[in-house]
């Protein structure tokens, strides 16, 4: 794994279909049925990497063998605790070799030695409805919640860069294995929420960094990306720091159109800080509009060029 977490979303393409009411919001989904019987499979994953046969992008990542690994299933249901993950180990014929059930909110399991392949599933347990938003996998403990603070200590502690870790299609990269020196001392923000949640606007992040401002006389942010350029846009006005964002502008009217639930003080400061931005450019894509399918390429190697 070359990430700090993959994140799977609802398989749209293999779930429990007959019965069922499904509604999908984003990544999010709502499925009930009142018909399925305890241990049938209400949806499932598979290694499938064929884009071109399937037109569907991997839904589980390539794993190390005899490396352990963290889940997080973040859903729930009704009534309580009456759905389970189930992975299966896979030998190179295809054959179950081991299966390991997680049944709490947090778990692990060691990916066998001699494991070529795995699927999962979620398994119904009594369960009548689902609010499924994803589940998490990652090589170290995961910390529950949606945005993590990643120090990446340098010499200089009188200066801070703030860097906010584009969305990489189903993964957030891991940012301590990339060489960065050249940003000086830095806390990468990575949000495990679908598009960065809301553009990286959470009171979470603004508590966070206004704490920080107070304790470094010199701040920048830093993006590298679509998703991260509003959030520097966004935080430079009321932090009063340096922005530098790529040229791949979201328009005020998209963001608006993909957030959920910003307050009228986040949205009045977010139309304030489009009309007002003062960040610099430091990256220039050749003009190519910033679509989802644009995430599927990781761009944190551009830092390496970052000077600002």
């Amino acid at each position: 794994m070359d990430y700090k977490k993959f994140i799977i979303y609802w398989n749209q393409r293999s779930f429990f279909v007959s019965g069922s009411k499904a509604l999908f919001k984003r990544h999010r989904v709502s499925w009930e049925n009142s018909l399925v019987i305890p241990g049938m499979s209400i949806v499932s994953w598979n290694m499938s990497y064929n884009y071109q046969a399937n037109r569907q992008f991997p839904a589980l990542p390539l794993l190390r063998k005899g490396h352990t690994y963290y889940v997080a299933a973040k859903f729930e249901t009704v009534p309580a605790n009456s759905a389970y993950i189930k992975l299966d180990f896979k030998d190179n014929l295809g054959e179950s070799i081991k299966k390991i059930y997680i049944k709490q909110q947090l778990g692990s399991f060691e990916y066998p030695k001699d494991a070529h392949s795995y699927t999962m599933e979620l398994i119904e347990a009594g369960c009548r409805q689902i609010e499924f938003e994803q589940i998490e996998l990652s090589e170290t403990p995961i910390i529950w919640g949606d945005y993590e603070f990643v120090e990446l200590p340098q010499n200089n502690q009188d200066e801070m860069t703030i860097l906010f870790v584009e969305p990489y299609h189903h993964s957030i990269p891991d940012v301590k294995s990339i060489k960065l020196d050249n940003l000086g001392n830095t806390v990468a923000i990575t949000s495990s929420l679908w598009g960065a949640g809301n553009y990286f606007i959470a009171e979470k992040i603004e508590s966070y960094l206004v704490e920080l401002r107070k304790q470094y006389s010199k701040m920048r942010l830093i993006s590298y990306g679509p998703y991260g350029n509003v959030a520097v846009k966004y935080y430079r006005e009321f932090l009063g720091c340096p922005g530098y964002v790529t040229d791949e502008e979201v328009t005020l009217e998209e963001v608006l159109q993909n957030s959920e639930g910003l307050s009228e003080r986040e949205i009045e400061h977010l139309k304030q800080a489009y009309q007002t931005s003062k960040t610099k450019i430091w990256y220039q894509s050749q003009g190519i509009r910033p679509t989802f399918v644009k995430t599927l390429i990781n761009k944190i190697d551009r830092l390496q060029d970052f000077k600002g």
